[in-house]
């Protein structure tokens, strides 16, 4: 059975002379079964990004990039885009406008095989948007605030990498705990991931999870909720969630979201 694997950035990853995060993900793809593809739909400046990453990934040692920029839905219905997709072994999608992102690739040709390849083992990584995107219910916009309300968050559909999770970006430093919190308590099944910015998880087969990088992981529980009032009052009242149980993961440790509970550190 082929290990799958995601690899999700919070976002504003170290590109300069010490990219922890992006060499992790560099260390994990194995150029020699074919190349990297790198997605940067989601952003406005397509190109410029595009042009970023293949300079960052390049200088650690990877010789075969292709970047598609994605910027329409032909684009994700082309044979020639397909065909470059089954032959990668990595699948990279910078940051931006997941919802831009996700109205461009849902339900194409590119959309279904990018589900499909990595199920069988493709290595996906994503970094803020490519982040969000991944999971089969998506942040969709939305701000931070200092209660959990309705209208702090709007959620539609991703990509659908994995499915029991809510991922949630740049989270701390743009006060997030309370959208993520609002969007767990409408979906109690689901668990909440909020990704700090310079910090990412590696989830393996849907369910072990490894944290990396510079700060920390938020994991929140919905199955722990004994009382949500997510559909009492008007959108912009705060709620009550009773029972949610939070857990903080740094660099090292870890989570298994099939038994929801927090992994010790390996030991070497």
């Amino acid at each position: 059975m082929n290990t799958k694997q995601l690899f999700l950035i919070g976002g504003n990853e170290e590109k300069g002379k010490k990219p922890l995060l992006l060499n992790k993900f560099h260390q994990l793809y194995n150029q020699s079964d074919g190349p990297l593809i790198l997605i940067t739909g989601a952003s406005k400046f397509s190109e410029e990004s595009g042009n970023t990453y293949t300079e960052v990934f390049t200088r650690l040692g990877c010789s075969n990039i292709i970047h598609l920029p994605l910027t329409q839905r032909s684009d994700c219905n082309s044979p020639e885009n397909i065909k470059y997709l089954n032959e990668a072994s990595a699948v990279f999608i910078t940051g931006g406008n997941q919802i831009k992102l996700a109205a461009i690739m849902g339900g194409t040709l590119l959309f279904q095989r990018i589900n499909q390849r990595v199920n069988e083992g493709l290595l996906y990584g994503g970094t803020s948007a490519g982040a969000s995107i991944a999971s089969k219910l998506m942040v969709a916009g939305g701000r931070g605030g200092y209660n959990p309300r309705r209208n702090l968050v709007k959620l539609t559909g991703g990509l659908g990498l994995i499915g029991n999770c809510i991922i949630d970006q740049h989270f701390r430093e743009r006060n997030r705990l309370f959208r993520l919190a609002s969007a767990v308590s409408s979906n109690p099944k689901f668990i909440g991931l909020g990704i700090d910015e310079n910090t990412a998880v590696l989830i393996t087969n849907d369910r072990y999870c490894r944290v990396s990088g510079k700060n920390s992981v938020t994991i929140l529980n919905g199955n722990s909720i004994t009382h949500s009032g997510y559909s009492e009052g008007k959108p912009q009242d705060a709620i009550s969630i009773f029972g949610m149980n939070m857990n903080i993961i740094t660099p090292g440790y870890g989570y298994d979201l099939e038994e929801r509970l927090p992994l010790m550190k390996e030991k070497n």
